[in-house]
């Protein structure tokens, strides 16, 4: 489940919930190399920038933000941090990751900054954005 895939009122009670961690992660270093817009070349592998970009910034994203990303995949998927934790396997961090990286919805919190400030060209793309 990705986080644009909530409706109605439980819309209130995940953003009520996920603010925090996203703040959390929004703030770090290493998240912001992950997340920031960059601009690449006409020719370039988007998958190749894409795998590099997760190569450098995703374990140690990981490693601190750990039970921030438990919150967050928590709520998205409607269960408590415990029940989460006990389902998780190194397939459905996968899953759930890939989710959260290609929902656009949970990007726009990193990226919208940027992309209200006028500084963003035609020539930038949004790496994380697309899967």
């Amino acid at each position: 489940m990705k986080l644009s895939d909530i409706s109605g009122d439980r819309v209130f009670d995940v953003i009520a919930a996920v603010i925090d961690p996203i703040a959390n992660i929004a703030e770090d270093e290493a998240a912001k190399g992950l997340f920031k817009r960059q601009k690449v070349e006409k020719d370039a592998n988007a998958t190749q920038i894409l795998t590099n970009r997760l190569r450098k910034y995703l374990p140690q994203l990981i490693k601190n933000h750990k039970s921030d990303l438990i919150i967050i995949l928590s709520e998205i998927e409607g269960c408590t941090t415990e029940e989460y934790s006990k389902s998780l396997t190194l397939a459905k961090l996968f899953k759930d990751g890939c989710d959260l990286l290609t929902d656009e919805a949970f990007m726009s919190f990193f990226t919208s900054s940027e992309t209200s400030s006028g500084g963003v060209s035609e020539n930038t793309a949004d790496i994380g954005a697309e899967g």
